[in-house]
């Protein structure tokens, strides 16, 4: 699928169009994609749920805010206000709040690997050299989503990990 694309569904290609499959389908794209973003939506929009559907995978939500007097922007406005959704103003700042811009400056020297790391915390900061995923961290470790999450915490707050958007890390 990373390669050529694909696509996913309960419904069969001859499932006739329902508005009520719209969640279900939804819930899939939420759990899927790396970000939702709702540029817009009234009180209860279908949206809002994928929104919110989204948070709780631990996925990314932004909200696009709309004029304060525009009925079909008070689901947003109230996203963002609740602090369900992070503020979307422009394609630059979503990339960056993504990590999905690579950066102008790298630094000369190369870092120096902390001499107190255990050898499964080495295995872990070097797979982070570059941003990752936690699935795929989780992947390269081996270990439940737990122990691997654990790490990250640690090696963080140790300042070595930095979080990013989406559930990714990288060196600090």
């Amino acid at each position: 699928m990373t390669q050529g694309g694909g696509f996913l569904s309960e419904f069969w290609s001859d499932n006739h169009f329902h508005p009520s499959n719209f969640l279900r389908r939804n819930r899939i794209i939420a759990g899927w994609a790396h970000a939702t973003l709702v540029i817009e939506s009234g009180e209860k929009g279908g949206s809002l749920v994928t929104a919110r559907q989204a948070l709780s995978y631990g996925r990314e939500a932004f909200a696009f805010p709309g004029r304060l007097t525009d009925q079909q922007s008070q689901g947003c406005l109230r996203l963002i206000a609740q602090d369900g959704a992070r503020l979307f103003y422009n394609p630059e700042q979503f990339a960056d709040w993504m990590g999905w811009r690579k950066k102008t400056h790298r630094p000369t020297t190369q870092k120096q690997l902390p001499i107190d790391l255990s050898p499964e915390e080495e295995q872990l900061w070097k797979a982070v050299a570059s941003p990752q995923s936690l699935d795929h961290l989780i992947d390269v470790m081996q270990r439940p989503p737990a122990v691997v999450a654990g790490m990250l915490l640690q090696m963080e707050l140790k300042g070595l990990v930095r979080a990013l958007p989406g559930k990714r890390f990288e060196q600090a």
